[in-house]
Parts: C-alpha cells; sequence; structure tokens
C-alpha cells in the first residue's frame, strides 16, 4: 500500500511538472498566437511575419495574428513584447534595432539580453552599394576613385539616422579610409528617389526597395556587404571579395518575452524552421532579396550579442546618435 501511494505521488508530480513546463498548459498551443511587428504594415519585416504566420498556423493548429506596432524606432513594439506574459502567445518579429538601439540611445525601456528569449533567426537581408546606371561608376574601385578625387567627396543616401544603411556606410568609410558624407531620408523609398534624382551619387539599402529602379535599368548595384554573393545577384561581387571583408544586414527573427519555458520555445523553433525550409516559402521570399537562416535559439542569442558590440563600435567611432 505504501509503495503504491508512493507510485500515485510520483506520478502527480510527473504531470504537474509537465504542466507547469508549459506555462500551465500541456496542450501549447491551445488559442492563437500573436506575431508582433514593431514596424508599421507592408514593410519587410511584416511581409515576412505575415508569409510565416500563414504557414506556421496549421503547423501550430492555431491562427496566428500579426499586430503592428510601429513607434520609436521599433521600441514601442518589442516593449510591448517584453512586458507580455511568458506563455509563448505573443511573439516579437525581431529586427536589427534589437542590436543596434542600445548603441544609439542612452537608455531604453528594456533590456534585450534579460528581457527577450531569442527562439530563431530566420532571415538575414544584404547591404548593397548603389549607384545610378548613368553616374559612369562600373566598380567599387571607380567609386573610390571618384571620391578621392572629388574635392568634397560623395554623397550617400540610406533610409535614416543609424539604420543599418547608414552604419553599414560609416563602416565601409572607415574601412575604405573613403571621402563620403551621410545624408538620411525618411526611409527606403526616399532614399531612392534622391539617388534616382542625382541628389546623392550614391546609396546603402537592402535590394528589396531598390529593386523595381534596378529592373528598370535606372540603379546598379555595385558590391554586397556579405561573405558571399546572393542567389538573386549573382553577378554583384562581395565587398570581401574587393578587399573590404565587413558584412552589414538587416535581419529579422522571432523571440519571446523571457521566462517563457524551454518546452515552448523549443516546439516554435522546430514549427518555424519547417516554415522556412518549404521551397515555396523560400523562393517568394529570396525574389525580394531575403536569405533565410535558420537557428537555434542559443545560436541567435549569440548573433544579438555579437551584432550588438560591433555596431556599438562602429557608433562610438562615427559619433552615431538617434536623431
Amino acid at each position: 500500500m505504501k509503495n503504491k501511494l508512493h507510485i500515485t505521488i510520483f506520478s502527480l508530480l510527473c504531470v504537474t511538472s509537465a504542466f507547469n513546463a508549459f506555462g500551465q498548459d500541456a496542450s501549447y498551443p491551445n488559442r492563437p498566437i500573436k506575431i508582433i511587428v514593431p514596424y508599421a504594415a507592408g514593410g519587410g519585416a511584416d511581409n515576412v511575419a505575415r508569409t510565416i504566420g500563414q504557414k506556421l498556423g496549421p503547423i501550430l493548429g492555431q491562427t496566428i495574428i500579426v499586430e503592428n506596432k510601429p513607434g520609436a524606432s521599433t521600441q514601442t513594439g518589442t516593449l510591448a513584447v517584453a512586458k507580455a506574459p511568458a506563455d509563448g502567445y505573443t511573439l516579437l518579429m525581431g529586427t536589427a534595432n534589437l542590436a543596434t538601439n542600445p548603441a544609439l540611445f542612452e537608455k531604453l525601456p528594456y533590456d534585450t539580453q534579460k528581457d527577450l528569449a531569442p527562439i530563431t533567426l530566420i532571415t538575414k537581408v544584404p547591404v548593397y552599394i548603389f549607384v545610378t546606371n548613368n553616374s559612369n561608376i562600373k566598380s567599387v574601385t571607380e567609386l573610390l576613385a571618384k571620391a578621392k578625387s572629388t574635392p568634397d567627396g560623395l554623397s550617400y543616401s540610406t533610409p535614416g539616422n543609424g539604420s543599418i544603411g547608414h552604419l553599414a556606410g560609416e563602416l565601409f568609410k572607415s574601412d575604405s579610409k573613403s571621402n563620403l558624407h551621410h545624408i538620411p531620408y525618411k526611409g527606403s523609398s526616399e532614399a531612392t528617389t534622391a539617388l534616382i534624382g542625382g541628389q546623392v551619387q550614391l546609396s546603402f539599402d537592402n535590394y528589396g526597395p531598390v529593386m523595381a529602379q534596378v529592373n528598370a535599368g535606372n540603379a546598379v548595384p555595385l558590391a554586397i556587404a556579405m561573405p558571399s554573393r546572393a542567389s538573386i545577384t549573382p553577378n554583384v561581387p562581395t565587398l570581401k571579395e574587393l578587399g573590404y571583408p565587413m558584412e552589414a544586414y538587416s535581419w529579422w527573427g522571432i523571440l519571446a518575452p523571457a521566462g517563457t519555458p524551454t518546452p515552448i520555445i523549443n516546439r516554435l523553433n522546430s514549427a518555424i524552421q519547417t516554415v522556412i525550409k518549404m521551397p515555396d516559402v523560400r523562393e517568394g521570399m529570396q525574389k525580394q532579396g531575403v536569405e533565410f537562416v535558420g537557428s537555434t535559439p542559443t545560436e541567435f542569442a549569440e548573433h544579438i550579442r555579437l551584432e550588438t558590440i560591433k555596431w556599438s563600435q562602429v557608433t562610438k567611432q562615427a559619433n552615431i546618435k538617434a536623431q
């Protein structure tokens, strides 16, 4: 009788542990899951979130709701997730701002390392150097020569102060010791318009926002700031090939509030990994210049840590602050 009692108590403890491991719901998920995108609808992060969500829902057996919470350089949406219950039902479409904001702002309303739990890095979106087709600049070597021979140097556009394009431009300027001057714009559309209109001589941005102008023959990608060439632009050399082994890219990944149970993190990681391996998902995103990655939670956490260190050094050297 005593042994049976011990077995019964042990069984109850096991059930209770499993129950608690899933945030008091061993059948996770049993209701809709929300992905908060810290940008307005229609942008790259939003498109990826909706693409992932559409495929993720059937795998998890629940509806995936994408909610846009733009504002304060992604701080509004990020804070909403950092303060949400750690139960796996509120997720963040995290962006490179998680690594750049700590360097740009003196104080943030959250601590990326302490308040968020990385699940998986989904994509890397490389930064390119663009010029216009009528600029008579056919290579990075010619670009640097023109910058050197121009008394006031050359100006470059980006989607804004502190954007990945801006940081990439400053890193390239430092590595190449070139005479370049940053002109920030309100988004990629304005930055591209300035390039095509001749207000600036070059631009640092992702491929997607400039793709229409490239296809129309108005803009030309000179180089990509990645270790290897991209599938969408196989003829565009890397800066590494040209002697400047720098990396600069936007990135998007999924995170949860800190304290989310490990079984839930692993369940989400596995499901998202399944989605990003789907041929139709990969093909559709790659046509927009998006390169899928996929990672473990630990790898994603290390990625954020290293990106934060890198961009902190660049912002300090170039004296870049949020405006």
